[in-house]
This record gives structure tokens, sequence and C-alpha cells, in this order.
């Protein structure tokens, strides 16, 4: 009798577009995606769902799904959003996925997994934790308070979340012990990846993982809450925050300047401050992460464990 192969698996942790980017191109690489996805958004569709009906932040989540869906034609429809009128601004796939969250009785995982199935997701999506958080953070001069005001607030020195207790989601931790391979970023460093480390579970996790973990720095600085930063200055504020989860490899863009708003970044002056750095060309031609070099990266990563 022939053994089949134990499947590959690999988890990204983040939010918004930037996770998005490294969604579409694991499927290339391992058999599983987990995606961990942050909800500490406050603002847009999202954050009126939130504020109306008592709902975790949905967008993410949904953007999450999309990004992994075989359906394309059902994920496009899920990412339309109402230009005008009371439902303006809404995300049809953040209503779909509180209308399935309040028939599954109020329970967002099986909503998720039950869109996973109807989009053909080749793994699942999970909140890094199911408990109503709010970031916060300093500037040493003052405090900012939401994800929204946050994301707008430059010289940023420290964020934390409200309740700094919240339990990982379920399944966060059994998806990270069993990964192949652990994907941070890329995203907002303040708004979309340190509000999932800061789930002390989650980070414990990661500290005790086996899998290699791979940090994706941003292709430029954010203005606002990354502003005037290194990809060094994102490195060392990762390990000031969450001092105990550990960055095997950080990947960086090499080649052409984005295009975009904020200064470049690049891997440069990186010695001491994480255990190996990868540099490759991954700007596509829309000015963000290229999926398919990633994929590449990714799969080298994993041939060389």
């Amino acid at each position: 009798m022939t053994t089949r192969p134990e499947p590959t698996r690999a988890v990204a942790i983040g939010g918004g577009h930037g996770l998005a980017r490294t969604l579409a191109a694991l499927p290339e690489v391992v058999d599983e995606v987990t995606a961990v996805v942050t909800v500490a958004d406050d603002g847009g569709s999202s954050g009126r769902l939130r504020r109306d009906l008592g709902v975790l932040p949905p967008g993410d989540l949904r953007m999450a799904l999309a990004s992994l869906a075989r359906e394309r034609r059902i994920a496009e429809l899920l990412q339309y959003r109402f230009p005008r009128g009371e439902l303006g601004g809404h995300s049809l796939g953040n209503l779909v996925l509180v209308a399935l969250q309040d028939l599954a009785g109020g329970d967002l995982q099986t909503a998720l997994d039950e869109l996973a199935r109807v989009l053909d997701v080749p793994g699942r999506v999970l909140p890094c934790t199911t408990a109503p958080v709010v970031l916060h953070a300093s500037t040493g001069d003052a405090e900012v308070r939401g994800q929204t005001a946050v994301s707008s607030t430059p010289g940023l020195q420290r964020v934390w979340l409200d309740p700094a207790d919240a339990p990982p989601g379920p399944g966060v931790v059994d998806a990270v012990a069993e990964a192949d391979l652990i994907v941070l970023g890329p995203g907002s460093l303040f708004t979309s990846l340190l509000p999932n480390l800061l789930v002390p579970g989650l980070a414990d996790a990661l500290a005790a993982a086996a899998a290699p973990v791979v940090f994706v720095g941003n292709l430029r600085e954010q203005p606002g809450e990354t502003e005037g930063m290194s990809l060094r200055d994102h490195l060392d504020a990762l390990r000031a925050h969450v001092p105990q989860v550990r960055i095997d490899v950080c990947l960086a863009h090499e080649g052409p300047t984005p295009t975009g708003g904020g200064a470049p970044l690049h891997g440069v002056g990186l010695t001491g401050a994480v255990g190996r750095v990868v540099t490759a060309d991954l700007l596509d031609g829309s000015d963000g992460h290229d999926p398919t070099s990633l994929a590449a990266v990714f799969t080298d990563l994993l041939g060389g464990r």
C-alpha cells in the first residue's frame, strides 16, 4: 500500500492588502494555508458593522478569504463595494460574513469555514482572537486610540491591545504548531502585524514553533505610522513589542524603486537583527509585492529546511 505524503502547511499572519499578497502566493507553494488575521480594525465598513452590530470587524477576514479563493468569480462578487446610499462603503462580502455568523448563532469561525467552503479555499482563515480588542498607541507625548487613528500618527513608540490578555482564536495555536512555514506580513507594522502578535498566546506559539518564521519587509515606509523608519527599525520595533518571537529570515526587496509614496526600504544594515536576510525583486507592475516572486522565495526556503 502506498503511503500518501503528509500535506505541507503554511501560516500567514497579518491583515489588509499586504497579507493578501502573501495569501495569493502560498497556495502555489504548500497544500494548506491558514491565514491568521487581525481584528482590531475600527474604520470604514468594518468599523460601522462593529459599532452597529457588535461583531468583530469582518473586512480583513473577508479579504483573506477572497485572496485564497479558487472560486474567483464568487470572490470578486464578495469584494464588491456599494458606491452610494445607505449601503455606501459597505463590501458585499462583509455583509455576507456577518449574515452567516448570525445564522450560525453568533459563531464567527463557523461562518468563516462555511464561506471558505463556498469559495473553495485551500485552508482556513482564523481571527487572531475572538475578543473585541481595541488598539492603542503612544508617541511619548500623546496617546491615541483605535486602529484608524494609529495608522495616521507619526512617531509611534509603543502599541498595545485592550484587553491585553485577549486569548488566541480557536485553531490558531494548533495551526502555528503544525506549520512547515510561517510568514509575517507584509503590511502595516503597527496596525496589521503587531495587533496579531500582541495576543499573548499567539506570540508564545510562534516562539515555540518548529517552522521557520519569515518576515516579509514592506517595499516602502508608510506616511504616518512608519514614517522615517528603516527596515531595521521595523525589526527592532517588533522585537521590542514581542521579544519572544524569533525571526529566522527577513525577506527584503532588491530591484526597481517603488513609485508610491514613502521612502523605499532596503535589506541593508540588518546584521544582528535577524538570522538571515534574503533579497529579491519583489515588485509587481502595480507597485506592490508580486505573489509570483514571493512564491519563488517561499519555495526555496521550504526546500532548504
